[in-house]
C-alpha cells in the first residue's frame, strides 16, 4: 500500500488552493465592494452578499476542514483492497481544485465591479464553474495515477460452517426477525457532501451544489437500514423508507450462519459491496449474518443478533425444501 503518498495526493491541493485564495484576496481586496457578492444565483445575478473578510475566513475554514476530512478518509481506507483508497485520494484533491477555482472566480468577479461599484451587478459565467470541474477532473486523473496501484487481495471468505444452528418451530408456526443497523462512516461522508453542496451552492450557484447533493443524500438516507429474516428470505431496506429494497429469496439460501466481518479488509469499504465470491451490505465491522447461496457465493449483512436470524433462516429453508418449494 502507498498510504503516505495517497494522503499527500488527497491533501496537498488544499494548502495550495488556500494560498491561491488568500493571494487573490490580497491582490484584489482594495477593489472589492463592501459588501461583496458571495453567491451568483439564477440568471447569473448576484443574490448573496457578505463582508469580504468574512467570505475569506469562511472559504479558508471550509477548505482546511475538507482537507482534514479527506486526509482522515484516505488513511482510514489504508486496508481496503483494490482502488478504494486511490479513489478517495483523487476525489479529495479534485474537490479542493474545484472549490478553490470557484472561490477565486468569485473574488475576481467582484474586483471587476470595483470598490465603489454595485455588488448586485457581479456575474460569473457558467463556463467558469465548468472550467473548475474540468480542472478537478484533470487533477483526479493525475492523482489516480500518482497514487499508484496495488494488488487486490482475495476476500477473507470464511464460509458458513456445516451443521449451522436451527431455530425450533412447530409445523404450524411462523416467525420473522428484524433489526436496524447503522454506520457512522456513511453518515460522516454524507454529511460532508451535504455541507459541500451548500458551500458550492452559495458561492457558485445551485447547479453545482446539486451535483454534490446527489451524492450526499443517498449516503445519509442509506446510513441506517432495516434487516429482516422471514419466509421471504433476507430483506434489506432503508430504515425510514420502503425503497430501495434488496432481497435474497429463501430458495437461494443453502445455509446461514454468523461470522465477524471487517468492512475494509473483507469487502473494501462500507455500503453495498461485491467481490468475487462474496457480496453484501456492510455498514460497520463486526458480527454479520452470512448466507451461503446455492450458487456457491456468500451474502453478508453486518447486524446485531445475527445468530438468531441465521437459525431462523435455516429452519425456514429446511421447511421450504421439505414441502417442495412452497412455504
Amino acid at each position: 500500500m502507498h498510504t503516505t503518498r495517497r494522503v499527500l495526493v488527497a491533501v496537498l491541493p488544499y494548502p495550495l488552493v488556500c494560498a491561491a485564495v488568500a493571494g487573490a484576496y490580497r491582490s484584489f481586496r482594495d477593489r472589492l465592494p463592501h459588501p461583496m457578492a458571495t453567491h451568483i444565483g439564477s440568471g447569473n445575478k448576484a443574490d448573496g452578499f457578505d463582508d469580504p473578510g468574512a467570505f475569506l475566513f469562511v472559504s479558508l475554514g471550509v477548505l482546511l476542514a475538507l482537507g482534514v476530512v479527506f486526509a482522515f478518509l484516505t488513511w482510514l481506507t489504508r486496508s481496503a483492497p483494490g482502488p478504494q483508497q486511490r479513489g478517495v485520494a483523487a476525489t479529495g484533491g479534485g474537490v479542493a481544485v474545484v472549490l478553490g477555482w470557484i472561490v477565486v472566480g468569485i473574488i475576481r468577479a467582484n474586483a471587476e465591479v470595483g470598490v465603489d461599484g454595485d455588488a448586485a451587478t457581479v456575474s460569473l459565467p457558467g463556463w467558469q464553474a465548468g472550467l473548475g470541474f474540468a480542472a478537478a477532473a484533470v487533477y483526479g486523473v493525475l492523482g489516480w495515477m500518482l497514487a499508484g496501484r496495488d494488488e487486490i487481495p482475495a476476500p477473507a471468505g470464511e464460509r458458513a460452517p456445516a451443521g449451522a444452528a436451527r431455530l425450533p418451530l412447530a409445523a404450524s408456526e411462523s416467525a420473522s426477525w428484524t433489526r436496524v443497523v447503522g454506520g457512522r462512516a456513511q453518515l460522516g461522508v454524507g454529511a460532508m457532501m451535504l455541507a459541500t453542496a451548500v458551500f458550492v451552492g452559495l458561492v457558485a450557484g445551485w447547479p453545482g451544489g446539486l451535483i454534490c447533493l446527489g451524492f450526499g443524500v443517498p449516503l445519509v438516507v442509506l446510513c441506517r437500514v432495516r434487516v429482516s429474516a422471514d419466509r421471504r428470505g433476507i430483506t434489506v431496506t432503508p430504515a425510514a423508507l420502503p425503497w430501495p429494497r434488496l432481497n435474497v429469496p429463501l430458495e437461494r439460501i443453502e445455509e446461514a450462519t454468523h461470522r465477524p466481518v471487517n468492512a475494509l479488509r473483507d469487502l473494501g469499504g462500507w455500503g453495498y459491496r461485491a467481490h468475487p465470491g462474496i457480496s453484501g451490505i456492510v455498514l460497520r465491522s463486526g458480527d454479520a449474518l452470512s448466507a451461503r447461496l446455492t450458487t456457491g457465493s456468500e451474502f453478508v449483512v453486518t447486524v446485531d443478533d445475527a445468530a438468531t436470524a441465521a437459525a431462523l433462516l435455516n429452519t425456514l429453508a429446511d421447511r421450504e425444501r421439505s414441502i417442495g418449494g412452497k412455504v
